[in-house]
Protein backbone atom coordinates (compact mmCIF):
# COMPACT_ATOMS: atom_id res chain seq x y z
CA UNK A 1 0.00 0.00 0.00
CA UNK A 2 0.92 3.67 -0.12
CA UNK A 3 0.07 6.38 2.41
CA UNK A 4 -0.39 9.71 0.63
CA UNK A 5 -1.13 13.38 1.44
CA UNK A 6 -0.45 12.74 5.12
CA UNK A 7 -0.31 15.17 8.03
CA UNK A 8 1.16 14.46 11.47
CA UNK A 9 -0.46 16.74 14.07
CA UNK A 10 0.80 16.37 17.64
CA UNK A 11 0.02 17.92 21.00
CA UNK A 12 1.67 17.37 24.38
CA UNK A 13 -0.56 15.51 26.84
CA UNK A 14 -0.06 14.48 30.48
CA UNK A 15 1.63 11.11 30.87
CA UNK A 16 -0.97 10.03 33.43
CA UNK A 17 -3.80 10.76 30.96
CA UNK A 18 -2.29 8.32 28.47
CA UNK A 19 -1.56 5.74 31.17
CA UNK A 20 -5.29 5.58 31.94
CA UNK A 21 -6.15 4.33 28.44
CA UNK A 22 -3.45 1.64 28.19
CA UNK A 23 -3.77 -2.01 29.23
CA UNK A 24 -1.32 -3.85 31.47
CA UNK A 25 1.90 -4.65 29.63
CA UNK A 26 1.88 -1.44 27.56
CA UNK A 27 3.65 1.64 28.93
CA UNK A 28 3.83 5.27 27.86
CA UNK A 29 6.82 6.19 25.69
CA UNK A 30 8.33 9.59 26.50
CA UNK A 31 10.49 12.20 24.82
CA UNK A 32 12.39 14.39 27.31
CA UNK A 33 9.98 13.19 30.01
CA UNK A 34 6.85 14.15 28.06
CA UNK A 35 4.47 12.32 25.78
CA UNK A 36 2.23 13.26 22.87
CA UNK A 37 -1.04 12.44 21.16
CA UNK A 38 -1.26 12.37 17.37
CA UNK A 39 -4.04 13.15 14.89
CA UNK A 40 -3.00 11.73 11.51
CA UNK A 41 -5.17 12.16 8.38
CA UNK A 42 -4.08 10.55 5.12
CA UNK A 43 -5.22 8.55 2.10
CA UNK A 44 -4.50 4.88 1.50
CA UNK A 45 -3.76 4.12 -2.16
CA UNK A 46 -2.76 1.04 -4.19
CA UNK A 47 -3.82 -1.22 -1.32
CA UNK A 48 -3.62 -4.97 -1.77
CA UNK A 49 -5.04 -7.09 1.07
CA UNK A 50 -4.67 -10.84 1.28
CA UNK A 51 -7.92 -12.40 0.14
CA UNK A 52 -9.41 -9.11 -1.15
CA UNK A 53 -7.37 -8.31 -4.27
CA UNK A 54 -10.17 -7.12 -6.54
CA UNK A 55 -12.85 -5.68 -4.27
CA UNK A 56 -14.02 -2.33 -5.74
CA UNK A 57 -13.28 0.64 -3.52
CA UNK A 58 -10.77 -1.21 -1.38
CA UNK A 59 -7.63 -0.04 -3.19
CA UNK A 60 -8.03 3.63 -2.26
CA UNK A 61 -9.76 5.17 0.75
CA UNK A 62 -9.28 7.94 3.32
CA UNK A 63 -8.33 7.31 6.93
CA UNK A 64 -7.66 9.38 10.05
CA UNK A 65 -6.01 8.01 13.20
CA UNK A 66 -5.76 9.13 16.81
CA UNK A 67 -2.72 7.53 18.41
CA UNK A 68 -0.43 7.66 21.42
CA UNK A 69 3.19 6.54 21.80
CA UNK A 70 4.03 3.45 23.79
CA UNK A 71 6.49 0.67 24.47
CA UNK A 72 5.68 -3.02 24.82
CA UNK A 73 7.94 -6.04 24.80
CA UNK A 74 10.95 -3.73 24.60
CA UNK A 75 9.73 -2.17 21.33
CA UNK A 76 8.59 1.35 20.56
CA UNK A 77 5.26 1.62 18.77
CA UNK A 78 1.80 3.12 18.75
CA UNK A 79 -1.48 2.46 20.50
CA UNK A 80 -4.49 3.52 18.45
CA UNK A 81 -7.37 5.22 20.24
CA UNK A 82 -9.40 5.36 17.00
CA UNK A 83 -9.02 4.76 13.27
CA UNK A 84 -11.70 6.41 11.12
CA UNK A 85 -11.94 4.97 7.62
CA UNK A 86 -14.09 5.61 4.56
CA UNK A 87 -14.37 1.94 3.54
CA UNK A 88 -16.50 -0.49 5.52
CA UNK A 89 -14.39 -3.61 4.89
CA UNK A 90 -11.27 -2.36 6.73
CA UNK A 91 -13.54 -1.17 9.54
CA UNK A 92 -15.14 -4.60 9.96
CA UNK A 93 -11.85 -6.43 9.48
CA UNK A 94 -9.94 -4.14 11.81
CA UNK A 95 -12.54 -4.41 14.56
CA UNK A 96 -13.10 -8.16 14.33
CA UNK A 97 -9.67 -9.40 13.26
CA UNK A 98 -7.35 -6.96 15.01
CA UNK A 99 -9.55 -5.64 17.83
CA UNK A 100 -8.70 -2.08 16.80
CA UNK A 101 -11.16 0.76 17.29
CA UNK A 102 -12.00 1.30 13.61
CA UNK A 103 -14.85 3.71 12.87
CA UNK A 104 -16.92 4.00 9.67
CA UNK A 105 -16.98 7.65 8.57
CA UNK A 106 -17.88 9.92 5.66
CA UNK A 107 -15.01 11.99 4.28
CA UNK A 108 -14.72 15.23 2.32
CA UNK A 109 -11.14 15.67 1.10
CA UNK A 110 -9.58 18.06 -1.41
CA UNK A 111 -6.05 19.05 -2.49
CA UNK A 112 -4.76 21.87 -4.69
CA UNK A 113 -1.16 23.07 -5.17
CA UNK A 114 0.00 21.85 -1.77
CA UNK A 115 -3.13 23.07 0.02
CA UNK A 116 -5.19 20.38 1.73
CA UNK A 117 -8.64 20.25 3.29
CA UNK A 118 -9.56 17.10 5.15
CA UNK A 119 -12.93 16.63 6.86
CA UNK A 120 -14.86 13.66 8.19
CA UNK A 121 -18.07 12.94 10.05
CA UNK A 122 -18.70 9.61 11.75
CA UNK A 123 -21.61 7.47 10.63
CA UNK A 124 -23.99 6.07 13.22
CA UNK A 125 -22.50 3.05 14.99
CA UNK A 126 -21.08 1.65 18.23
CA UNK A 127 -18.71 4.60 18.71
CA UNK A 128 -18.97 8.19 19.97
CA UNK A 129 -20.33 10.80 17.56
CA UNK A 130 -17.48 13.01 16.32
CA UNK A 131 -16.17 14.95 13.35
CA UNK A 132 -13.04 16.81 12.34
CA UNK A 133 -11.89 19.41 9.82
CA UNK A 134 -8.25 20.27 9.13
CA UNK A 135 -6.71 22.62 6.57
CA UNK A 136 -2.99 22.83 5.95
CA UNK A 137 -0.36 23.87 3.43
CA UNK A 138 2.54 21.55 2.72
CA UNK A 139 5.88 23.36 2.68
CA UNK A 140 9.58 22.72 2.07
CA UNK A 141 11.19 19.31 2.28
CA UNK A 142 12.96 18.61 5.57
CA UNK A 143 16.10 16.52 6.15
CA UNK A 144 15.54 12.91 7.17
CA UNK A 145 14.83 12.93 10.89
CA UNK A 146 17.68 11.82 13.14
CA UNK A 147 17.33 9.30 15.98
CA UNK A 148 16.98 11.24 19.21
CA UNK A 149 14.98 14.07 17.61
CA UNK A 150 11.33 14.80 18.33
CA UNK A 151 10.49 14.31 14.64
CA UNK A 152 11.97 10.82 14.72
CA UNK A 153 10.16 9.97 17.97
CA UNK A 154 6.78 11.00 16.52
CA UNK A 155 7.03 9.51 13.03
CA UNK A 156 9.43 6.56 12.85
CA UNK A 157 7.09 4.03 14.45
CA UNK A 158 7.03 0.57 12.89
CA UNK A 159 5.02 -1.41 15.47
CA UNK A 160 1.40 -1.25 16.53
CA UNK A 161 0.04 -3.03 19.57
CA UNK A 162 -3.42 -4.34 20.37
CA UNK A 163 -5.09 -6.58 22.91
CA UNK A 164 -7.18 -9.60 21.95
CA UNK A 165 -8.67 -12.15 24.31
CA UNK A 166 -6.55 -10.82 27.20
CA UNK A 167 -3.31 -11.21 25.23
CA UNK A 168 -1.12 -8.53 23.68
CA UNK A 169 -0.39 -8.69 19.95
CA UNK A 170 1.94 -6.73 17.70
CA UNK A 171 1.89 -5.86 13.99
CA UNK A 172 4.92 -4.64 12.04
CA UNK A 173 5.06 -2.29 9.05
CA UNK A 174 8.04 -1.80 6.75
CA UNK A 175 8.91 1.38 4.87
CA UNK A 176 11.75 3.80 4.20
CA UNK A 177 12.34 6.72 6.58
CA UNK A 178 9.57 9.28 6.29
CA UNK A 179 10.11 11.98 3.61
CA UNK A 180 8.90 14.85 5.79
CA UNK A 181 7.92 18.40 4.87
CA UNK A 182 7.11 21.51 6.81
CA UNK A 183 3.37 22.08 7.29
CA UNK A 184 1.46 25.29 8.00
CA UNK A 185 -1.79 24.44 9.79
CA UNK A 186 -4.48 26.93 8.79
CA UNK A 187 -7.45 25.51 10.73
CA UNK A 188 -8.24 22.67 13.12
CA UNK A 189 -11.78 21.96 14.34
CA UNK A 190 -11.51 18.51 15.87
CA UNK A 191 -13.77 16.26 17.90
CA UNK A 192 -11.88 12.98 17.50
CA UNK A 193 -9.47 13.64 20.37
CA UNK A 194 -12.34 14.75 22.56
CA UNK A 195 -14.25 11.56 21.71
CA UNK A 196 -11.13 9.60 22.75
CA UNK A 197 -11.21 11.25 26.19
CA UNK A 198 -8.72 14.08 25.55
CA UNK A 199 -10.84 17.21 25.79
CA UNK A 200 -9.22 20.62 25.25
CA UNK A 201 -6.00 19.22 23.76
CA UNK A 202 -6.31 21.03 20.44
CA UNK A 203 -6.55 24.46 22.11
CA UNK A 204 -2.75 24.64 21.92
CA UNK A 205 -0.53 24.91 18.85
CA UNK A 206 0.42 21.53 17.38
CA UNK A 207 3.70 20.25 16.05
CA UNK A 208 2.89 19.71 12.36
CA UNK A 209 4.73 17.65 9.73
CA UNK A 210 3.51 16.61 6.29
CA UNK A 211 4.43 13.93 3.77
CA UNK A 212 3.37 13.43 0.16
CA UNK A 213 3.75 9.64 -0.06
CA UNK A 214 5.40 6.59 1.41
CA UNK A 215 5.14 2.95 0.26
CA UNK A 216 4.41 0.43 3.00
CA UNK A 217 4.25 -3.32 3.54
CA UNK A 218 2.40 -4.48 6.65
CA UNK A 219 2.49 -7.84 8.38
CA UNK A 220 -0.33 -9.55 10.25
CA UNK A 221 -0.58 -9.73 14.01
CA UNK A 222 1.53 -12.06 16.12
CA UNK A 223 1.43 -12.55 19.91
CA UNK A 224 3.80 -10.05 21.49
CA UNK A 225 5.62 -12.70 23.47
CA UNK A 226 6.30 -14.59 20.22
CA UNK A 227 7.76 -11.64 18.30
CA UNK A 228 11.28 -12.09 17.00
CA UNK A 229 13.40 -9.21 15.71
CA UNK A 230 13.16 -9.07 11.92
Amino acid sequence: MSWTDLLFLHWRVPVEAVERVLPAGVEVDRFDGETWIGLVPFTMTDCVFRGFRFVPGLRTFHECNVRVYVRAGGRAGVWFLSLDAANLLPVVGGRLGWNLNYVYSRFDVSHSHGSHRYALRRRAGPWPVADTMIRWQTGARLPVSEPGSLEHFLTERYWLFTRKRNRLYAGRSYHDPWPLHEAEVQAVDDGLLRAAGFDGVTDGNPVALASHRIDVVGNGLVPLDAVRDR
